[in-house]
């Protein structure tokens, strides 16, 4: 598929053509056209930069031969693949010993292991210099095929001393501030895998947006160390008190996993903020990043398409139950698509379950009033200005009606009737969720009958140049999914490319021009996708007939809404 796209784009001599193959070979299997666009326009056609990655290694020396010659496979293919690690172990007693197996690993994969001893200095000022803050030659192609090996040893220039830091997360926090490299991935190996989440059963969360949710997650896992490290028994019960002696070991090992957790994220959370706001962090297993297949493993999935392995929105519950609808409403063709994606993921190796994919990301605020007034929004038209006796004081997110409306137009190549948009939504607005300075938006509104209205996704839009990067459309689906957990509808024309990526997200779909009862069928270009949690309290929710019925309800109202584009 990709030779003919690539053959102009992949610039290699002919002692790479091994490289060519392997680029080949994984984007033909994992990414989209404009995924692989963004990869060759990132690491080929601008030979002049250097795109490095931070490779931080936990647990190394626990691991065994046949792992550790894996392990040196997927370094081998990082740089095949135009990324260039700069490994780091952490302090522990095994330092030198893991050392000692990078260096036997990075040799293996035909490169040279440089070990930088003191690759941070603290100055007579007190201040900290990185060896990647300079324009050190030990980084450029001067010296070919190098991988960094870098024990978190300091520099002290005031007395000429050294010292080993003990504090992990402050030393990479300084080793990679003011970096005159371009450092587009951090990558943390360990033996445990990415942050657990709660929702997905302690496995690892599959995305985080740090700057949304970097605070909660730290405070859920310091109250569960907190729990833990109290020691205290369900009840003053014997048998309780003795359950808890019992499981000592086990409990300390859960105590050593939650603070490892803790510093994993405090670790992505300082080193993300001091690198591009496109860089990636990743954390996964030693075993995990070790897989041959390139299209299940994590840090080469992650390198071509800038995701993780699985969507991050996706319902927790979406292979497990599907809502059924009679055939005569539901899309055959989409029934298809949902096998194809269920068997497909189910072939996914532990990798999914191990790994969290971060980005510093973008900062999201929501704007949650039913009605628009001249005081909580920028931009109103004077036909919906009120008198001031009218309205109740306001504090809070203004939304500008304006950048709204810019997001809206550039995402669909079309011009919004601002007036007569605002004439059907407002005084109905369930929820707006703005990315950024309007970079990504979700309108929410409620439809349907005024006794018992329900949520609609109204409109869903990002900026032309940020579709498919920085987790955008996940963080609106994820947080649309968490304000409204109980049910969300939206539309989309049939021919949509991404209704395939909306249908992986529903759990039903309704083709409009089908009969929805009593002969009402009109032509229509549009389908209807549900979200429902099959865990809700709604009655619809395991009664066939009334499901069906509701449905049907919800589709006449979706069906029969009128656009506001400029004509």
């Amino acid at each position: 598929m990709w030779r003919n796209v690539l053959a102009k784009e992949l610039k290699f001599e002919r002692p790479n053509m091994a490289s060519k193959r392997l680029i080949l070979s994984v984007l033909n299997s994992t990414a989209t056209k404009r995924e692989a666009k963004d990869y060759l326009k990132k690491y080929n056609n601008e030979p002049i930069i250097v795109n490095h990655c931070l490779l931080f290694i936990r647990g190394l020396h626990s691991i065994n031969e046949l792992t550790a010659k894996k392990l040196s496979g997927s370094i081998k293919r990082l740089r095949m693949l135009g990324l260039r690690p700069i490994c780091v172990i952490p302090p522990t007693p095994f330092m030198d010993k893991e050392a000692e197996m990078l260096d036997s690993m990075v040799t293996s994969a035909s490169l040279r292991p440089l070990h930088l001893r003191e690759a941070l200095t603290r100055t007579s000022l007190g201040t900290y210099k990185s060896i990647i803050s300079s324009n050190s030659r030990l980084f450029d192609d001067t010296i070919s095929g190098t991988v960094p090996i870098i024990k978190p040893y300091v520099y002290n220039e005031s007395d000429a001393s050294e010292y080993l830091s003990k504090d992990i997360v402050k030393f990479m926090t300084h080793f990679s501030k003011d970096s005159s490299l371009l450092i587009d991935k951090f990558f943390i190996l360990n033996t445990i895998g990415g942050t657990p989440s709660l929702e997905r059963n302690d496995n690892a969360h599959v995305f985080i947006n740090l700057s949304q949710e970097f605070e909660t997650l730290k405070k859920n896992l310091s109250d569960q160390l907190h729990k833990l490290q109290l020691r205290q028994p369900d009840s003053s019960n014997l048998v309780d008190r003795m359950r808890l002696h019992i499981y000592d070991d086990m409990i300390t090992h859960k105590e050593e996993e939650l603070k490892e957790h803790l510093e994993d994220m405090e670790l992505m959370n300082s080193v993300l903020s001091n690198l591009s706001t496109r860089s990636t962090g990743l954390v996964t297993t030693i075993k995990s990043a070790s897989v041959f297949k390139d299209t299940k493993n994590p840090l080469l999935y992650n390198l071509l398409t800038d995701r993780s392995l699985i969507s991050s929105s996706l319902p927790r519950f979406k292979n497990n139950r599907r809502l059924k609808v009679e055939t005569a409403i539901l899309d055959e063709k989409e029934e298809q698509h949902e096998s194809d994606f269920s068997s497909s993921s189910n072939k996914l190796n532990d990798a999914v379950f191990d790994t969290t994919v971060f980005k510093k990301g973008v900062d999201i605020k929501v704007f949650n009033s039913k009605l628009l007034t001249q005081f909580n929004s920028i931009g109103l038209p004077p036909e919906f200005i009120m008198k001031d006796s009218d309205l109740p004081p306001y504090i809070g997110l203004k939304l500008d009606l304006q950048k709204m409306k810019n997001i809206l137009d550039k995402s669909f190549n079309r011009s919004l009737d601002l007036s007569h948009y605002l004439h059907r939504i407002n005084n109905n607005i369930a929820s707006v969720i703005i990315i950024g300075d309007y970079e990504g938006i979700a309108i929410l509104t409620y439809e349907g009958p005024k006794e018992k209205p329900f949520v609609y996704l109204d409109k869903f839009a990002v900026l032309p140049h940020l579709k498919g990067s920085l987790g955008i459309s996940d963080i609106i689906f994820n947080l649309m999914f968490k304000q409204f957990p109980k049910e969300v509808l939206w539309r989309s024309r049939k021919d949509n490319v991404v209704n395939k990526w909306y249908f992986q997200r529903s759990v039903s779909v309704i083709d409009l021009s089908n009969d929805l009862g009593g002969n009402d069928q009109v032509d229509s270009n549009f389908k209807m996708f549900y979200y429902g949690d099959n865990n809700s309290d709604l009655e619809s929710f395991g009664n066939k007939d009334t499901l069906q019925k509701r449905l049907t309800e919800f589709a006449k109202f979706i069906r029969d809404i009128k656009p506001s584009w400029e004509k």
